[in-house]
C-alpha cells in the first residue's frame, strides 16, 4: 500500500530536497527565481488593500517560500507535518512561527486566521482524499472576503509541454500497472477548489519549457525566455506550473462559506 505524503519527508528525503531538488542551476532553483517575482507582485498587490498581513505557508517543508515572504509580511507562520523538514526551514527564516502539527486530522484545532496563505508543491502531490481536506481547512483559515489563497500545480498540466509524454506514461502503465502519470489539469484543480468552499479568481501558467534542454544551454538563456514566455498572456495556459489564485467562494445569500457549509460542500 503507498504511503501518505504526510510520510514522505524523512530526515534524508528533506536534505534531497534542498541539496538536489533546488540544488543551484536545477530546472527547480531557475523555476524559484520565477515564482519569487511572481510572488513579490502578488505580495505588493494585497499589501495595497491591507494595512496588516497575517501569512501561513501549509505543508512550509525547509522554509523557501516561509523565508521569502517572511519579509514581506507583518507575521508568518509555517505549518508541517515532517519534523525533518521543519528542522531545516528553522535556518532560513528569521521570525517565522513554525508548528508541527497535521491539520487535517479530526478536531484539528484552527490555530489562526490569515490574510494570505500559500500552499506549495502540495496539491498534486497528496492523494485525493489529503488534498480536499487540507484545502478545506485553509479555506477555513482565510480572515474575510479580500483574502488569499496561493497554490501551485507544479508540472502537473497536461496541456503544457508534457503532452510529448503522454504516450510513454499510457505504456509504462499498461504494462506495469503503475498510475497514469500525475496530470492534474486546470479543469481538475478547479473542481476541487469549488469542492472544498474556495473559488480560483486567476490561473499564471510558468515553467514553458523542459528542464532537460539544460543539459544544452546555460540556465541564463533558459531563465531570459521563460521569462519572455510568461509576460505574453495567452501562453500562459501552457505553463507546466500553473499558479491559482483563490477566495473562499460566497454563498447564494452573498456571505462567505463557513466551517460548516465548506463542509457540508464536500458531502
Amino acid at each position: 500500500m503507498a504511503k501518505s505524503y504526510r510520510e514522505k519527508f524523512d530526515e534524508r528525503a528533506a536534505v534531497k530536497y534542498d541539496t538536489v531538488n533546488y540544488a543551484p542551476g536545477s530546472k527547480s532553483d531557475l523555476l524559484w527565481r520565477v515564482e519569487s517575482e511572481l510572488l513579490d507582485r502578488i505580495a505588493r498587490e494585497i499589501r495595497c488593500t491591507h494595512q496588516h498581513i497575517d501569512y501561513l505557508d501549509f505543508a512550509c517543508g525547509t522554509g523557501r517560500i516561509l523565508s521569502f515572504f517572511e519579509k514581506r509580511v507583518d507575521r508568518a507562520t509555517g505549518i508541517d507535518v515532517s519534523q525533518a523538514m521543519l528542522k531545516r526551514a528553522r535556518q532560513k527564516v528569521q521570525r517565522a512561527t513554525l508548528l508541527c502539527r497535521d491539520i487535517t486530522t479530526d478536531g484539528a484545532e484552527i490555530e489562526g486566521k490569515y490574510d494570505l496563505i500559500s500552499c506549495f508543491r502540495f496539491l498534486k502531490n497528496a492523494e485525493p482524499g489529503l488534498q480536499r481536506e487540507a484545502l478545506r481547512q485553509l479555506a477555513m483559515r482565510l480572515r474575510g472576503p479580500n483574502s488569499l489563497l496561493i497554490v501551485n500545480s507544479h508540472g502537473g498540466n497536461p496541456f503544457s509541454y508534457r503532452v510529448l509524454l503522454i504516450p510513454w506514461h499510457w505504456l509504462r502503465a499498461l504494462f506495469t500497472g503503475k498510475k497514469f502519470g500525475d496530470y492534474l489539469s486546470n479543469r481538475e484543480v478547479r473542481s476541487i477548489m469549488s469542492s472544498t468552499g474556495l473559488v480560483v479568481e486567476r490561473v499564471i501558467g510558468y515553467s514553458f519549457i523542459s528542464g532537460r534542454i539544460l543539459k544544452f544551454f546555460p540556465s541564463s538563456q533558459v531563465l531570459r525566455v521563460e521569462r519572455r514566455l510568461l509576460g505574453i498572456a495567452f501562453l500562459q495556459v501552457f505553463g507546466a506550473n500553473q499558479l491559482f489564485i483563490c477566495r473562499r467562494a460566497r454563498t447564494s445569500e452573498g456571505t462567505e462559506n463557513g466551517a460548516g457549509s465548506v463542509r457540508n460542500a464536500a458531502a
